[in-house]
């Protein structure tokens, strides 16, 4: 057997030379820059062609020479509809597959939909249903990125997010929710034809896509809560997470009303109570705060429940009487069997600086139904008639 010995010898220029005969080296072909050496080497840098694109258009192979490419690149088949056009660096998402390749279509940030699988930026030019380049990671060099395309004003440095109102657009202004914030890659020189971006798409998170919560069906003003038992955040009511429905304020009535000069029972406050808001076993705190003024005869405050704001027919809740010139009236009213026909069952006061009782300690004989509208009333009565009892504010509480 013969041994043949051969020496194979790499082309080499200077990169000037390079740059100005610019190319297109053969698949595989290694060629060196003789004057562009690895940091802290004698070693040349080199680069590898691909059979397509020119030496400017290559990137030299990284430091120590057996590292991550400095551009990732990835072949795409476009489904836009569009010629897209390298000049035009359009964002694209994953559409589906045809042909053994991914096929994108256009990115947009104003749903998860449109957004959630934003791949990559575009690098060369690339027909409606033919296949060509995307940039993943890596730069893209020798565009307009000024901003004057999208109608904004760019600088070195700036972050650029997909847009949530141009398809395949990239902003500078950071989308506010509902529309989703993906950041593509950051402006590294702002120049109308020899600009650079760095693309590094970083899709944000809906808080249900992280892995310790789970937020199968939230309803309107769920919180998120942590479950000791199951190990995650879930979403529930806030009844739900207390284990009991929080009190509120069914009315709050901001009066100055005042009785003055009769003896005539009159109305001086009302609060209208709709149907299905009062539930079996609700308890209604009534609170008013009341003046009276005068010595010379008693002054009473009553309370009534009616389909009608009037005090004919009206079912009597309370009766107080003050004796001196100011006091705070508390009504705890409890409820129980169905709504549409509830008792009275037990009743308290809370004077402030008065012994006083109301006229009956007990009204569980009452029936209120509260299946229909239901006004509470707010009636004043005097003995004497120069005598006062204004009513400054009061207020309708429900406990469940």
């Amino acid at each position: 057997m013969s041994t043949i010995t051969a020496q194979i010898q790499l082309r080499r220029d200077t990169s000037a030379n390079w740059t100005s005969n610019n190319p297109i080296l053969l698949a595989g072909e290694m060629a060196l820059s003789t004057d562009v050496l690895y940091s802290g080497t004698d070693q040349p840098r080199y680069k590898i062609g691909n059979g397509v694109d020119t030496w400017l258009n290559l990137d030299y192979v990284p430091e120590g020479g057996a590292g991550y490419p400095e551009n990732l690149y990835l072949t795409v088949v476009n489904k836009t509809g569009d010629n897209l056009l390298a000049t035009g660096y359009k964002v694209l998402k994953v559409q589906d597959a045809q042909g053994q390749r991914l096929a994108v279509d256009y990115a947009l940030a104003d749903s998860n939909g449109n957004s959630t699988d934003t791949i990559g930026v575009v690098y060369e030019n690339i027909d409606n249903n033919q296949s060509g380049r995307i940039v993943v990671i890596g730069e893209i060099t020798g565009i307009d990125t000024t901003g004057d395309l999208q109608g904004e004003t760019w600088n070195d440095g700036d972050v650029l997010y997909l847009s949530s109102s141009t398809p395949g657009n990239l902003t500078k202004v950071q989308p506010i929710a509902p529309n989703h914030l993906v950041v593509v890659g950051y402006v590294v020189y702002a120049h109308a034809n020899q600009g650079k971006i760095y693309c590094k798409v970083q899709n944000g998170w809906e808080i249900g896509e992280l892995h310790d919560c789970y937020l199968p069906s939230p309803s309107n003003n769920d919180g998120i809560f942590w479950n000791s038992t199951t190990t995650r955040y879930e979403n529930k009511s806030i009844t739900t997470v207390l284990g009991y429905t929080p009190y509120y304020t069914l009315d709050k009535n901001n009066v100055n009303v005042s009785l003055t000069g009769t003896t005539t029972e009159t109305i001086l406050d009302s609060s209208l109570i709709t149907a299905g808001t009062i539930e079996a076993n609700d308890r209604i705190i009534i609170n008013v705060r009341a003046l009276p003024t005068g010595i010379s005869g008693s002054k009473t405050l009553k309370v009534y429940a009616n389909d009608s704001l009037t005090l004919t027919g009206a079912t009597l809740i309370a009766t107080y009487t003050f004796t001196t010139t100011s006091t705070l009236f508390v009504r705890n009213i409890v409820f129980k069997n169905s709504v549409s026909s509830q008792n009275v069952i037990t009743t308290s006061s809370i004077a402030s600086d008065v012994q006083s009782s109301f006229t009956s300690g007990n009204f569980s004989t009452l029936s209120i139904n509260f299946a229909t509208n239901k006004y509470i009333i707010l009636s004043g009565q005097l003995t004497v008639g120069t005598d006062t009892i204004t009513i400054n504010d009061s207020y309708l509480t429900l406990v469940r």
